[in-house]
């Protein structure tokens, strides 16, 4: 939802800037990494939040949710774990989650989420214009 307001909000791929959306990228999100300067990485999360509610996870925060922040089996914590082993990873990353509460899949997006969603894509596109922000 985040890549679909940042399209229709005007931001676009090419040049040096790749958008895609990933679904359970596994560890083949790290080799993605090792080409990146900068990664901006959102994904859904499920925890005691409200739903809607968008938070900016930092390496330092990594530790505490090894495990909690995916239900896909290798998640994104996983794959950037390794790649930070690895020393894949950009030497920027922006990490962000939208709590999206109790959902199953094929559920309609709630009205929180979408509102969420489009919050943070205005956010990255204003990071994006000006990246030393």
């Amino acid at each position: 939802m985040v890549v679909d307001a940042l399209l229709s909000g005007g931001v676009q791929a090419g040049g040096e800037t790749v958008i895609d959306k990933l679904d359970r990228p596994g560890s083949t999100l790290v080799s993605l990494l090792e080409q990146a300067d900068w990664a901006i990485l959102i994904d859904a999360i499920q925890g005691n939040g409200q739903p809607g509610t968008i938070r900016r996870f930092d390496q330092r925060d990594w530790p505490a949710y090894r495990g909690g922040l995916s239900s896909h089996g290798f998640g994104v914590l996983d794959a950037l774990m390794l790649a930070r082993e690895l020393g894949s990873l950009p030497s920027r990353l922006d990490l962000y989650g939208i709590e999206i509460g109790s959902a199953s899949p094929g559920e309609e997006a709630r009205s929180e989420i979408l509102a969420a969603s489009a919050q943070l894509a205005q956010r990255i596109a204003a990071d994006l214009a000006d990246p030393i922000r």
